[in-house]
């Protein structure tokens, strides 16, 4: 196997592969992440693999598992042994409080995803779809291959938009003057980027949304709503001015003040449920985004109890409103992101707010 070692989340998504290819389906989730109903539910007929480009693998579900290499039949599995070694790894994974978990520790196991023709853990940084299969939509026949992303509650709480220098929002400060800068700037508390900017807000004349960081995130926002670098600057604003974390509250909030003076407060909420969903379905900050789900599928949510749901992409209502209720805006690392710190630009004074969005544990 090219990588032998992961954390909790990477080795939930060869726990996905192993329990949907034995259980042969997967159940749709509602709003709450509880099943929607018992009837309802995606028949698997097989999971396609790439273990190295251009050899495609396909694990065909049935009495027994039949594996194909480039339409060639090669290997059948038992069932009761991909229970059993699913079973075995989420109890590993469940079990160590913290930590990687390592393929040399498991040696039954390393053995059985030999036979699997398995050769590494997770799906590429790079990419939305975790894991891509054939299924049955039960209502139209139809019977697609579609790629899910797979986000796990064993263990930390996943992100749903990583930090980095790409989602900073630059904000232009008016009202204050080099000594303020560095007092603001030698904030070293505990809660160091709330206290910045409460003493910011409390000494400026104005903060104002300026520009997003990098234009290839301003052009992906913009191709959700031509407004939402701006919309999204006001969220910020309740996140850092505020220290208010829970995206929905923010929602809430939005609707309530309204700062883009819409006719129809409710616009806010569907705006942010858009971007939560391009965040989780296909759109990454630094990389040009054409509006296609890369994730077309939908979302797998791997639960604490070992438990796989799915949010397929024809339930966009409930997935949606799902992303909203769970997800918080995460402060990232300010070393590392480059953001929280007062700087000049041809004497005009900026400062940037992150852009991290996080699972509620």
């Amino acid at each position: 196997m090219s990588n032998t070692s992961g954390n909790k989340g990477e080795w939930s998504e060869i726990y996905t592969f192993l329990k949907l290819l034995n259980d042969g389906k997967i159940y749709a989730a509602n709003e709450n992440l509880q099943r929607m109903d018992e009837t309802m539910y995606f028949p698997i007929i097989k999971i396609r693999r790439e273990e190295t480009k251009g050899d495609i693998l396909d694990y065909v579900t049935g009495e027994k598992i039949k594996i194909f290499y480039n339409d060639d039949l090669i290997r059948e599995i038992e069932l009761s042994d991909l229970s059993e070694q699913s079973d075995y790894l989420f109890t590993e994974i469940f079990s160590r409080e913290k930590g990687n978990l390592k393929l040399e520790e498991m040696e039954d196991f390393n053995k059985f995803l030999k036979e699997l023709l398995v050769t590494k853990i997770k799906a590429g940084s790079g990419q939305k779809a975790d894991i891509i299969m054939q299924i049955m939509d039960i209502t139209t026949g139809f019977s697609p291959f579609a790629g899910f992303s797979i986000k796990s509650q064993i263990g930390a709480p996943s992100t749903l938009m990583n930090a980095s220098g790409a989602t900073n929002l630059v904000f232009k400060i008016t009202g204050i003057n080099d000594y303020l800068m560095e007092e603001i700037n030698s904030i070293d508390t505990k809660e160091k980027i709330i206290d910045r900017f409460k003493k910011l807000y409390s000494v400026a004349e104005s903060v104002e949304f300026y520009d997003v960081k990098n234009t290839m995130f301003r052009d992906n926002l913009e191709m959700i709503d031509s407004k939402m670098p701006e919309i999204l600057a006001h969220a910020m604003a309740y996140r850092y001015r505020d220290n208010i974390k829970q995206y929905r509250d923010i929602v809430d909030l939005l609707c309530k003040d309204n700062p883009m003076e819409y006719n129809n407060n409710d616009i806010y909420r569907y705006k942010f449920k858009k971007l939560l969903c391009a965040s989780a379905l296909g759109m990454l900050p630094a990389t040009r985004w054409n509006g296609i789900d890369e994730a077309n599928g939908g979302y797998i949510i791997v639960k604490a109890n070992g438990e796989i749901l799915a949010y397929y992409i024809n339930n966009r209502n409930a997935f949606e409103d799902y992303l909203l209720n769970s997800t918080y805006l995460e402060s990232g690392s300010t070393s590392k992101h480059g953001f929280a710190t007062i700087y000049k630009n041809e004497d005009e004074y900026f400062i940037n707010m992150n852009v991290q969005i996080r699972f509620k544990a």
